[in-house]
């Protein structure tokens, strides 16, 4: 039911974009049985309505989702149970109750304890706690519990449950099994040698990147790790992708910060009539201005602008500018029109387009531009056009936020790009960790060890990788400690 996950994640905002079915097949439980199952392993939910949905997808899996809600109160109780096993899979509790409670986490713990012994998913034996896991926020208690089979864990099987501090109930429950058999974990490679293979080819990059708190955003140097999009097959050693597919990459190099190499840019207030004549030379004649605004922190940075909007008079077009209303420099450029859907053109000459398009229209910009950043991208062919990513680097380190992408479609054109250059302070490069102490350490914090993972549509492989590659891979870059996702 591991697909079922992301699926079901993404209900609310992607209904119908799945297969569905009127009625539930012969060899699922009905829902009379949906709604026992939830009464017998929660008891009786009190509420004013209830609605039942039973959904298949095109991956075989299909679910029954129950939403109890009250009419007097906001409550809502969401359940989603696996309409094959019965198992609870999903449960979300959302109320207008605040409470008045300040639970301890051992407290919200056995509380958990408790919510896990009553929905008892089948393969519950199988999952073991995870003490290292405190991805708390401020308002709720996280635990995670992981698959482990033969001392060895599954990737992306766990079980979590939150439990709010204020209120003591359980906000959250999901529980994810990958099914199928477990392959032989003889002639695979050791943790020494997938050490070494991580160091050569994944190890974490410098980066510049915005961190946001609370909707706040500073920039922060980090390290960066590929984990979440690469792995290494335990069997050959390869460097495969989440589809289990073998990626050639280069090898990583020391990287070199530069500190006379860094892009000066402007400082002088403008009225609006002075931004919109800069914004204006991105705009040709056939476009006309729609709206124009005055924006206080823009993109939740410390950036007030202007922004302004024009459609194409004849045609399909849009464009949009933000000019920093305290400097003058244009920090946001978005474009995009028509696309044409055949393809005509190798990626190759497609790159080719990109970068002249780049050289022609940001002529400021082009030294402190990485144009290496496309050479590994995968080179298969698009299916409606090709996407390219120029990041822009200050002291030779990337800002992963800034930088110009280009949208080349299938005949060659322009169809979009986007130029980010965020104005506002970024720290110096100074006292930061080097990158192979920073690897020794994500690799311990991270646990990177033997795991199964099962890519979409294969069997089951052991791979080597960390814990929670989603999650883990950005890393501070002075202390070496993983940054909570928020």
């Amino acid at each position: 039911m591991k697909k079922v996950t992301v699926i079901i994640l993404m209900f609310i905002i992607l209904a119908g974009t799945f297969n569905v079915y009127a009625a539930p097949s012969d060899n699922i439980i009905t829902k009379e049985k949906a709604i026992s199952i939830v009464k017998d392993k929660l008891g009786d939910i009190k509420y004013d309505n209830l609605s039942a949905q039973y959904r298949e997808f095109t991956n075989k899996d299909s679910v029954w989702i129950l939403s109890y809600t009250k009419d007097d109160i906001f409550e809502n109780t969401s359940i989603t149970l696996n309409a094959k096993t019965g198992d609870i899979i999903r449960y979300n509790y959302i109320s207008d109750y605040n409470g008045g409670k300040n639970l301890s986490r051992d407290d919200a713990k056995k509380i958990a304890d408790e919510f896990l012994n009553k929905v008892r998913p089948t393969n519950l034996s199988k999952y073991k706690f995870d003490n290292m896991y405190k991805n708390d926020t401020y308002r709720e208690y996280n635990f995670k519990w992981r698959r482990e089979e033969n001392g060895v864990k599954v990737l992306y099987d766990t079980i979590n449950v939150s439990v709010d501090k204020k209120t003591g109930y359980v906000t959250h429950y999901t529980y994810d099994w990958t099914e199928g058999d477990l392959p032989t974990l003889k002639n695979v490679i050791d943790i020494n040698e997938a050490t070494k293979l991580f160091k050569e080819y994944l190890r974490p990059r410098l980066v510049y990147t915005v961190i946001y708190n609370k909707n706040k955003g500073d920039v922060k140097l980090v390290y960066f790790s590929p984990s979440p999009q690469y792995m290494i097959n335990a069997y050959t050693g390869d460097i495969i992708d989440v589809n289990g597919n073998k990626v050639e990459l280069k090898k990583t190099g020391e990287e070199k910060i530069t500190l006379d190499k860094f892009y000066n840019k402007s400082s002088k207030p403008v009225t609006k009539d002075e931004a919109y004549k800069i914004a204006s030379k991105y705009v040709s004649k056939d476009y006309e201005l729609k709206n124009t605004a005055y924006i206080e922190k823009y993109a939740g940075l410390d950036l007030n602008v202007w922004t302004f909007a024009w459609n194409k008079v004849n045609g399909i077009g849009y464009l949009h500018v933000a000019v920093n209303a305290n400097t003058g420099n244009v920090v946001d450029v978005l474009e995009s029109t028509k696309s044409d859907l055949s393809i005509s053109i190798s990626r190759v000459n497609a790159l080719k387009k990109a970068e002249s398009f780049i050289k022609d229209n940001f002529k400021d910009v082009v030294p402190y531009l990485d144009f290496n950043s496309n050479l590994d991208t995968n080179t298969r062919e698009a299916i409606y056009g090709y996407h390219f990513v120029f990041p822009l680097k200050q002291y030779n380190i990337p800002f992963i936020n800034n930088g110009i992408t280009i949208d080349v479609d299938g005949g060659g054109n322009i169809s979009a790009y986007t130029y980010k250059n965020y104005d506002v302070p970024i720290p110096m490069p100074s006292n930061i960790m080097t990158q192979d102490k920073v690897t020794d350490k994500y690799l311990k914090n991270g646990n990177f060890s033997l795991k199964y993972y099962k890519p979409e549509d294969k069997n089951i492989i052991p791979v080597y990788t960390v814990d929670d590659p989603i999650y883990s891979n950005l890393i501070d870059a002075i202390s070496g400690e993983i940054i909570k996702p928020y």
